[in-house]
């Protein structure tokens, strides 16, 4: 199964960025001269995809559709607008995209995780999903002191940088960590974790609870079916935060006066 579509979870109001996210969403924030999005599009063309399914808040439309209007002039891609009416999670952000996921392979990136490397790291992320056909996370090592705000693998490396994850546990504390493994914004995800995902939704809007990515790959590990990561290399400012944002803009510029200079 080849990968040709990528879902951007984008609905996000931004909380961390304000001031800045009072007047730009998140997504739209410049740095080093583009928006972020622009660098989860560029890697998106770079591996193949042609199709992007962007998902965002009501709050937020009219900015992505102008937006969209001149990507579309950019990129060779297809873009696909879809609203994400409540803050219901990224699991539910995924279904707002079913109708053109279909029951195809997909990818799925968060924007403000740009990763800072000589070389892109999606399309080698792609790469590992076509050879294994299973789900594959982008995993990052942290220091123990920050597991707690991350979803956090308990894994086996089975060749260098590259994990068959066992189980996922969502923010815990420290002493309850199984590592310091961490899932950070890149999945590429089979129609089977879709399906999970619609059928957890109803529960979901009784409870009037988030719906987590994660919790579709519940019948994965249960039924030991495969689930892998790739603990990237690479830096990743947090960009969500004034202060990451600020460390990408710097760590960027430096890489592109390299590339200048050369």
């Amino acid at each position: 199964m080849k990968v040709t579509k990528l879902v951007l979870p984008v609905a996000g109001l931004g909380l961390r960025l304000r001031p800045l996210t009072l007047t730009t969403p998140k997504n739209l924030i410049p740095v080093n001269g583009k928006p972020l999005i622009e660098y989860a599009l560029e890697e998106a063309v770079v591996a193949g995809i042609a199709e992007v399914i962007v998902v965002v808040g009501p709050e937020h439309v009219r900015n992505y559709e102008e937006y969209l209007a001149r990507a579309a002039k950019k990129f060779p891609l297809r873009f696909h607008l879809r609203i994400q009416d409540k803050p219901f999670g990224h699991g539910h952000a995924l279904l707002q995209a079913a109708d053109v996921l279909g029951e195809e392979p997909f990818a799925v990136r968060f924007c403000d995780d740009v990763i800072i490397n000589d070389a892109p790291v999606f399309p080698r992320f792609v790469e590992l999903f076509e050879k294994y056909q299973a789900p594959v996370l982008l995993l990052e090592r942290v220091p123990w002191e920050r597991v707690s705000r991350y979803g956090v693998v308990r894994s086996e490396e089975i060749a260098p940088r590259i994990h068959r994850i066992k189980e996922v546990v969502e923010k815990p504390a420290r002493e309850n960590a199984p590592s310091n493994l961490i899932i950070v914004g890149g999945y590429v995800l089979t129609p089977d974790v879709l399906k999970k995902l619609k059928g957890l939704e109803p529960e979901m809007r009784r409870e009037n609870d988030a719906l987590l990515l994660t919790d579709g790959f519940g019948d994965r590990f249960a039924k030991g079916e495969p689930v892998y990561g790739w603990e990237f290399p690479g830096i990743r400012p947090d960009c969500g935060s004034l202060e990451g944002l600020e460390k990408a803009e710097e760590l960027l510029r430096a890489r592109s006066s390299a590339m200048a200079s050369n």
